[in-house]
């Protein structure tokens, strides 16, 4: 039995040849960031305002919506 295997769906925007996703939430909201060739990603790892870590964006209706980080429990 075959298992039916979902393509993501991505709100994309062109300029040439180039494609970018959708940020939403987080610092960058509203922004558009390069998406890699080929399959639409289901994580983007962007980088952070200043020299800090990335920022996680993850795929979610859509758009790529900005990931907090969790707080470690008490």
């Amino acid at each position: 039995m075959k298992t039916a295997v979902s393509t993501p769906w991505a709100e994309v925007l062109t300029l040439g040849d180039t494609r970018f996703g959708v940020l939403a939430g987080g610092p960058f909201d509203g922004r558009c960031y390069p998406l890699p060739d080929g399959e639409i990603p289901l994580v983007l790892d962007v980088p952070g305002p200043g020299p800090g870590p990335s920022l996680r964006y993850v795929l979610r209706d859509g758009l790529y919506r900005y990931q907090h980080a969790e707080r470690p429990a008490a």
